[in-house]
């Protein structure tokens, strides 16, 4: 069964006189030992030379909480989309119409457009709507996925208001060949497959990933008529084929530099499914997407290292209905390059540029090809006056047509209080650690080319929207035996976002994007994941729940919605809890997910009620001469609960689905 684990939050930077960049790391405790705090530095001195090469931005989020799925969960989702891993495993809200259908995200209270979705360090929101259909990537191309709530524009750019999902291949150096073929088939027609194959030389790793999925979507549901329920049967919401393919090539050149050229090419084809209200208009779209990147990274000295990035993305967006033509496509051009640097014996510091292009041919704009610039430099600067103290300082210079916004970013970890070895320890002691989180961002949201462009309506004199955020938590971490650690995290959030764009009716007598209001979001976030070995046993807990507020705090006369109202589609309160265990050969696993009642409009009187799912799985895997078959059932709805995610778009009942994967190495 999926899972979904907390990635490690606290880091060292550990750069020391004579050592390259330094490798995120967790925090260590600090005893007033002498003894022990030379042998702890000599450590990281020896293991900061040998990882230079993997430097993540996340170095540089000093005081942000900060989620990650493991090795194991990508794994089990790789038949998966992300919007299907992010909602079954985080308590973070997604919007779905329907299954295979769009499906948004809302990170602490914020828009979809307010969310950054970065692949391989660069920005593939679709520039026409400036966010990402999360139904449209599946999980299976990628080898590391994270999401950071919070402002973070300095690190990721436009569209990191609300947070920043982030998404990661990685060339596997180790020798020999390696893959896996899995058939997956379904409840509702859906069938399905994917496959992985890599290898690797002393100078050449090479990856493949594809999936197919395709599905009918013919599940019955219940509608309220004047003459009671009626069981009906869903129709025009057909996944008619959606595949992937991602390779990827990397070339060691030399002691210090690697060449890596990875793609990631989708194709989806599906039906959108009607409202449950009015005429079925036998609407259909289909999305098509190609990235490229190429990237070179260099070890410029023991101290230092560069690295420049080449884009190029194609994105298509085809849709059709009984009255309506609409095709556009989407042509992105970008450009990346930094430096990282050891500055002093604890500090790291990077700086970097980055170029935009966009050129759209889309005939409701009031220009066919239409065209866009935007740029950007930064400088993200860590230093450790002491290994209990972590402090970043960044910083974002961005050049958009619609103006200049600067947004630096300032965050702090601090060990409150520690005893005992390293939590990873073998030992049989037991290990605390307690550390204080805070930062506080300013980041921004460049307008979208349909909110500027679109023909009539569009409003090339939209200024940005600029967020102003705050958090602050504590982190607790403990082992109690060996192999036996529980980790629990606490975070309060508030958050200002001005000149928030939104549609709504003029006097022309058609919808156009404005500035019109100033929207309050705040919550609290609270999470603990027990991981437990012991023998043949591995068992995984893992449990969140998130509070969050949204409302409109400052309103201009032009705006429709009253001060202090409630966003619509912003559940107030999330939660998750999931439970995986292995045994030998079996795999079992539980997973349940809550999201309260919603409101679906600005007037705070309509909404939808709250649900509860719950989902599990059973497998068992064989190992042949080298080889392993794992042969999963699994079930979604188990409770079989009438919902909708969103409104008028009834979600599937209970469904069962049986994989079989084959894998060798």
């Amino acid at each position: 069964m999926r899972c979904f684990s907390l990635s490690r939050l606290a880091v060292v930077c550990g750069l020391l006189a004579g050592t390259g960049v330094a490798r995120a790391q967790q925090p260590r405790p600090a005893p007033p030992d002498s003894v022990w705090l030379s042998r702890r530095l000599h450590r990281l001195h020896r293991l900061a030379e040998v990882n230079v090469r993997a430097v993540g931005p996340e170095q540089f989020a000093a005081g942000s909480r900060h989620y990650a799925a493991d090795s194991a969960t990508l794994s089990q989702y790789r038949d998966g989309t992300v919007a299907e891993l992010l909602q079954d495993r985080t308590p973070l809200y997604i919007k779905s119409y329907g299954p295979g259908q769009l499906a948004s995200i809302s990170i602490r209270g914020t828009s979809a457009q307010q969310t950054a979705v970065l692949w391989n360090g660069l920005n593939i929101m679709l520039p026409t709507l400036g966010q990402n259909d999360f139904a449209l990537l599946p999980v299976g191309a990628n080898t590391r996925l994270a999401v950071q709530p919070g402002p973070a524009a300095a690190l990721y750019g436009s569209g990191a208001i609300g947070g920043a999902v982030l998404l990661n291949t990685a060339p596997d150096w180790q020798p020999g060949l390696r893959g896996s073929v899995q058939a997956d088939a379904g409840s509702f027609g859906l069938r399905g497959g994917s496959a992985e194959v890599s290898t690797a030389s002393a100078a050449v790793a090479v990856r493949v990933a594809a999936s197919y999925r395709q599905a009918l979507n013919n599940y019955p549901y219940i509608t309220q008529e004047f003459g009671g329920p009626v069981q009906r049967t869903l129709a025009g919401a057909a996944l008619r084929h959606q595949w992937s393919l991602a390779p990827e090539v990397a070339l060691r050149l030399g002691l210090a530099g690697q060449l890596t050229a990875s793609a990631w090419f989708t194709d989806t084809d599906r039906e959108v499914q009607p409202g449950v209200i009015g005429p079925n208009r036998h609407a259909r779209q289909l999305d098509q997407s190609r990235r490229l990147v190429l990237s070179y990274r260099h070890q410029a000295s023991a101290r230092a290292q560069w690295l420049v990035r080449a884009a190029a993305f194609e994105d298509v967006l085809n849709y059709h209905d009984d009255g309506i033509t609409s095709d556009s496509r989407v042509r992105t051009t970008q450009g990346q390059a930094e430096y990282t640097a050891a500055v002093g014996a604890r500090g790291s510091l990077r700086v970097g540029a980055e170029v935009q292009h966009f050129s759209t041919t889309f005939r409701e704009y009031a220009s066919p090809l239409t065209t866009e610039n935007r740029a950007a430099a930064f400088a993200l600067f860590r230093y450790d006056p002491q290994p209990r103290l972590r402090l970043t300082a960044n910083l974002r210079q961005a050049a958009l047509p619609q103006g200049n916004p600067l947004t630096p970013t300032a965050g702090l970890e601090w060990d409150l209080w520690a005893n005992g070895p390293a939590p990873d320890s073998l030992t049989t002691s037991p290990f605390h650690q307690l550390t204080f989180k805070a930062s506080a961002a300013r980041s921004y949201r460049a307008p979208t080319l349909n909110e500027r462009f679109f023909n009539p309506g569009g409003n090339p004199s939209l200024r940005p929207e600029i967020g102003l955020g705050y958090e602050a938590g504590l982190l607790h971490r403990t082992q109690l035996a060996p192999r036996t650690t529980l980790q629990t995290e606490l975070t309060g959030y508030r958050q200002l976002v001005d000149d928030w764009v939104q549609w709504t009716p003029g006097p022309e007598g058609y919808w156009r994007p404005r500035n019109l209001r100033q929207v309050l979001t705040q919550g609290l976030e609270a999470s603990t994941a027990l991981t437990l070995r012991r023998g043949a046993h591995h068992l995984r807990a893992w449990a969140a729940y998130a509070f969050t507020q949204a409302r409109t705090r400052r309103a201009t006369p032009d705006d429709p919605v009253p001060v202090g109202q409630p966003l619509p589609y912003v559940p107030t309160h999330t939660g998750t809890l999931s439970l995986d265990y292995a045994w030998h050969a079996w795999r079992v696993a539980a997973a349940t997910s809550t999201t309260s009642y919603r409101y679906i409009d600005a007037t705070a009187r309509a909404f939808l009620p709250g649900y509860g799912l719950l989902g599990g799985s059973v497998g068992y895997a064989l190992r042949l001469h080298g080889a392993e078959a794992l042969l999963l059932l699994q079930g979604n709805n188990l409770l079989n609960h009438a919902y909708d995610s969103y409104e008028g778009r009834p979600a599937p009942p209970r469904a069962l689905s049986v994989s079989l994967r084959l894998s060798w190495r």
